[in-house]
């Protein structure tokens, strides 16, 4: 097996819309014992780091924003994360304490084209999710969670480099306790090589039988059960603002991230998604839902975004935005089409769901028909206005699942009129079609069709009531 440790150092602030303009960290603890959990970019150039305490990080910098941690935010977004990776692989692994992620690329590498490959799209999913993360590989968990601290490390590959490339690494780089490792350094053990010189029974004696433990997980002498992460069959992501959003704007950057969670999601399930709801919650007011319904399946971050930037800019807030709830129920198959050099056929076809679905989001759902067909063989009643959404089509129009091939249906006019009487008959081509229906409805009706031609050389499509015997005009050929 093949680990890559994906650690997220900061990941309380990176949780926060961006601020690279100001400096600003996430405390832990309350009172005198209150210090900085994680700091952004911004603070960290300024001095600080995780672990100083809250009024030296005042001192230092006045303007510092500080904002108490929330380790229910940081369980969503990790569960969120891990379900994005699902994509990579189907085994996946988390540790909350450590804002550590594992995923088990060993069966993946082949699909993936390598783990030079796999690790770039990694990365790149990772820094547009908007989270700082640093990456390790080895033959085991917590030997990945070590070379993740170490971005200049090479990756072991297999348990025969695994003792080389952690010998020279610091004792700071394995979890042990803090009086641990000041008892170890006390020592003059300085490196992990160091420590790995040392015969067990000693450390063991000494250190207790948890760290021979470790170290036996460490170098895979030992098994490492873990618990797996399961993909929920529903989606359901909850992000919570630390301070309201007074404007959209601030939404576009985590509902860009939700999205890109959710992509993960249905690629790691193999689904895709045609109904999608966005909720957008308030501290005194009634909730602001979002519906959104696509022409076809989508699991593509960036369209799905598009679509609901349209619906935001059109929705009045009345008041400002303190939780996102993102929730999909209903999951279908994804459509992939093969790509053709010659054939631009399903790239058109793309285009024309992605201009419907954009007018449905920019003017409303209920904006956006199609012509239908229902079961009447009437021209005038064969055909309705139907839904955009296929349930609705079918429920509204009743059209039968078999029917027909079109080699087999008579020549029709595009060009349906209102039933009009004729004086005079034009030249009648062919034999007449009887057409009998209606009197389910007490509106019997029994017909003889005809195809007929002027004297301009018009083609018309009119028909004889069989009880009457008059002629009505219906149809027309351009």
């Amino acid at each position: 097996m093949l680990w890559i440790s994906v650690l997220l150092p900061h990941l309380p602030v990176d949780l926060r819309e961006p601020a690279p303009s100001r400096a600003l960290a996430v405390t832990a603890g309350i009172g005198p014992h209150r210090c900085l959990l994680a700091c952004n970019a911004a603070a960290r150039s300024a001095g600080m780091t995780a672990g100083m305490d809250v009024p030296a990080a005042l001192m230092r910098e006045p303007a510092l924003e500080l904002i108490q941690r929330s380790k229910a935010d940081e369980r969503r977004a990790l569960h969120g994360l891990a379900c994005w990776a699902h994509q990579f692989t189907s085994d996946v692994c988390l540790d909350l304490a450590r804002w550590t992620l594992w995923l088990e690329a060993g069966a993946s590498l082949r699909y993936f084209n390598g783990l030079h490959t796999l690790h770039a799209q990694l990365k790149e999913g990772l820094t547009r999710l908007g989270y700082t993360a640093s990456i390790g590989v080895g033959p085991t968990l917590e030997a990945a969670a070590v070379l993740s601290r170490h971005r200049d490390v090479l990756p072991a590959l297999n348990f025969r480099e695994l003792r080389r490339v952690l010998a020279p690494l610091p004792l700071s780089s394995l979890l042990l306790q803090r009086a641990v490792l000041e008892q170890l350094q006390t020592s003059g053990l300085c490196t992990i090589g160091d420590l790995l010189g040392v015969a067990q029974a000693s450390i063991g004696r000494r250190f207790g039988v948890e760290l021979t433990h470790y170290l036996q997980r460490l170098l895979g002498e030992r098994p490492d059960p873990r618990r797996r992460h399961r993909m929920p069959p529903l989606y359901r992501r909850r992000l919570d603002f630390a301070q309201p959003l007074e404007v959209l704007e601030g939404l576009l950057f985590p509902l860009r991230r939700l999205l890109q969670e959710f992509q993960g999601y249905l690629r790691g399930r193999d689904v895709a998604v045609q109904r999608l709801t966005v909720t957008l919650q308030h501290r005194n007011s009634p909730d602001t839902t979002l519906q959104l319904l696509t022409s076809a399946p989508q699991r593509d971050a960036q369209r799905l975004f598009a679509l609901l930037r349209e619906k935001l800019e059109r929705t009045a807030l009345p008041q400002a935005i303190t939780r996102i709830i993102l929730t999909a129920q209903d999951f279908v198959a994804p459509q992939i089409i093969q790509g053709d050099f010659f054939d631009d056929h399903a790239r058109r076809d793309d285009s024309w769901t992605a201009l419907l679905d954009k007018l449905r989001a920019r003017l409303g759902p209920d904006a956006v028909r199609r012509l239908g067909l229902r079961d009447d063989h009437r021209p005038e009643n064969a055909w309705c206005i139907a839904a955009e959404d296929q349930a609705d089509l079918t429920a509204a129009c009743n059209h039968p699942a078999d029917g027909p091939s079109a080699a087999c249906l008579p020549d029709r006019p595009l060009w349906l009129l209102q039933p009009t009487p004729l004086a005079s008959l034009p030249l009648l081509l062919g034999t007449p079609e009887r057409i009998e229906a209606g009197w389910w409805e007490g509106e019997d009706a029994s017909r003889d069709y005809y195809l007929a031609r002027t004297a301009e050389g018009a083609r018309w499509w009119l028909y004889r009531e069989v009880g009457t015997k008059r002629w009505f005009l219906q149809g027309l050929w351009a």
